[in-house]
């Protein structure tokens, strides 16, 4: 699952662990790898996110798209 991170100054996705709750909705988990000093998350680990198919660098990914 990735997540978009926000003021990169270009769009940036990263990878982040989640647990599927149903087909498209999912649970952000990363609290061990979340610094919001760092990085901006769109969601933050703990969100309940609804996720879409998307076409990045490397191939087909799941997208957080918005809070469930």
């Amino acid at each position: 699952m990735y997540i978009r991170l926000l003021n990169e100054g270009t769009t940036v996705y990263r990878p982040v662990p989640a647990s599927q709750i149903t087909s498209n909705i999912y649970i952000l988990n990363g609290a061990d790898i979340y610094d919001p000093e760092v990085e901006e998350w769109e969601f933050v680990p703990g969100s309940r996110v609804i996720v879409e198919k998307r076409q990045l660098e490397k191939g087909e990914v799941l997208v957080a798209v918005a809070k469930d």
